[in-house]
């Protein structure tokens, strides 16, 4: 006679629910990653004036990649900037 954990069902549908919620959990970090900011919505999240997102990306301070004639800037390497953004207000 063999003896089943009653709970076993419960355990299996638990860990499907826990690899779901992980799953949901990661996508939001994939999206942010392909997303890119204008020099004014960098210049927002940053609270910097527009010509000082300029000027930084321009300098190579602040990584941007140049699409068409316009500069976009990756959300993480915003994110970058925005750690060090005391240094980028006063950096001459």
């Amino acid at each position: 006679m063999q003896t089943t954990n009653p709970f076993q069902t419960i355990l299996d549908e638990l860990g499907e629910v826990k690899q779901i919620l992980y799953s949901i959990q990661k996508e939001p970090e994939l999206e942010l990653k392909k997303k890119f900011y204008s020099f004014k919505e960098a210049a927002e999240i940053l609270r910097l004036d527009y010509q000082t997102v300029r000027s930084h990306v321009l300098k190579g301070n602040i990584k941007a990649e140049k699409i068409g004639r316009f500069y976009r800037i990756n959300h993480l390497d915003l994110m970058d900037a925005l750690n060090g953004v005391k240094s980028l207000k006063y950096k001459r």
